[in-house]
């Protein structure tokens, strides 16, 4: 079940609603065309729970946001054939994306092609970029058929049993996650991003 709720002064939040091992999920997905009429991107950055549209530093405490380790099993792309293993732990001493999205999510589709350029401007730099599916409202293959569709490059598979999501407190889509080289979170921003921003924050994870 999904509805249009208002969110943060009449900006608009897609609510699904679904079960999982007899838990309720509830997961927030932000529409496209309430962010196009948002300032500042429309998004948040969520490192220390910050105001929307503000970037706050992250916590003096990095070890405290060790990013969590988890592995996927890989779509095939120009850069990775079906069912390869990716593993967050394995990527020590490179920038990571950690971008979470669903291909019937319009904000997650509309920032995939800004991902796949900041992924070519930077793969010299060592920067990894993973696309961590949320399945429910679409099917791995319908992912499988969207990024065959899209043409990404980068690394993505489907989150099957959304363990990754609820490790990472993902609560809105789509969700980024900046991490550090030494493999701590530099930022969490929750809805969509614009090219220019993405550089600004991938310039904080690339030394």
């Amino acid at each position: 079940m999904s509805r249009f709720l208002p969110l943060f002064g009449g900006r608009l939040v897609w609510r699904i609603v679904g079960r999982k091992k007899g838990a309720l999920l509830s997961l927030f997905a932000v529409s496209a065309f309430a962010f196009v009429a948002c300032s500042g991107g429309g998004g948040a950055d969520d490192t220390q729970a910050s105001s929307i549209g503000n970037v706050a530093a992250p916590p003096a405490d990095a070890s405290a946001d060790a990013a969590p380790d988890f592995d996927l099993v890989l779509f095939e792309t120009p850069n990775h054939t079906k069912g390869e293993p990716f593993k967050m732990s394995e990527q020590t001493g490179h920038p990571v994306i950690v971008n979470f999205w669903f291909p019937s999510c319009p904000p997650c589709v509309a920032e995939m092609p800004d991902l796949e350029q900041v992924f070519q401007n930077h793969r010299d730099d060592g920067l990894e970029i993973v696309g961590v599916q949320l399945v429910g409202l679409d099917t791995a293959q319908d992912g499988q058929d969207f990024v065959d569709d899209m043409g990404v490059t980068y690394a993505l598979g489907p989150d099957e049993d959304a363990e990754i999501i609820m490790d990472y407190s993902v609560t809105g889509f789509p969700t980024s996650i900046f991490v550090n080289a030494d493999g701590s979170i530099q930022r969490k921003w929750t809805g969509i991003l614009n090219l220019e921003k993405m550089e600004e924050l991938v310039s904080e994870i690339i030394n």
